[in-house]
């Protein structure tokens, strides 16, 4: 059964930090396959190819989630794991964390390790802007001049935000709403226009329902 709510990364972002001298440089953003996924990771390989390590981790799907993490030569769960766990504490989906490391000399041991790598992460994160979607549908909604205003105010002071107005024979408003909606839209035009105005489906997309808050850690 499809979610009717998830959590992805809406943009690509940077988190930075320097532990004793080690530079730790993570990169997250949205994927939408394994091989999307792969494809970022050989970038930041090429990008920093004098690097240490490039530890990432990455969980795709909504439906049944698919995950890969690699610790890239550090001590077993020392990298990848942690890197992970920002992802999927905060159930974030469909995104990617790369961690880019240059040794500074001195050994972090397994503690300090699994501390920058989480903080890199969650920086990088933090930054790219975690939302919740839902699945959602743009409706038209064809009305006639003299219920247009009435209307349109009823269906923003119920939530309906107006993706468009164009005026052809009669005012046309496109909203996009979640799915799970529909059938309150439906009732709103039905009741605002007496039954003579119906929402017709014309396309299907995800909407941002809200921001994620402060991550977890």
């Amino acid at each position: 059964m499809r979610r009717d709510r998830w959590t992805s990364l809406t943009r690509e972002a940077v988190g930075r930090i320097e532990v004793k001298k080690s530079v730790f440089i993570a990169e997250a953003g949205p994927v939408v396959s394994a091989e999307d996924a792969q494809s970022r990771i050989e970038s930041v390989r090429k990008r920093y190819p004098d690097a240490t390590h490039h530890v990432y981790a990455w969980r795709i799907g909504r439906d049944e989630v698919m995950q890969k993490y690699s610790d890239d030569g550090e001590p077993s769960g020392t990298a990848g794991m942690p890197v992970l766990d920002v992802l999927r504490k905060n159930g974030i989906d469909d995104s990617i964390i790369v961690v880019t490391r240059y040794f500074g000399g001195t050994q972090l041991g397994t503690g300090g390790l699994v501390r920058a790598y989480a903080s890199a992460a969650a920086l990088a994160v933090k930054d790219a802007e975690p939302c919740v979607f839902a699945p959602a549908a743009s409706y038209e909604i064809s009305v006639d001049f003299s219920t247009f205003e009435r209307l349109k105010y009823v269906l923003e002071k119920e939530g309906f935000a107006l993706a468009s107005v164009r005026y052809e024979e009669m005012p046309v408003m496109t909203v996009t709403c979640p799915e799970k909606e529909a059938e309150r839209l439906s009732r709103i035009c039905l009741d605002g226009t007496s039954g003579r105005s119906r929402p017709v489906r014309v396309g299907q997309s995800d909407m941002i329902i809200e921001r994620l808050g402060e991550l977890v850690d």
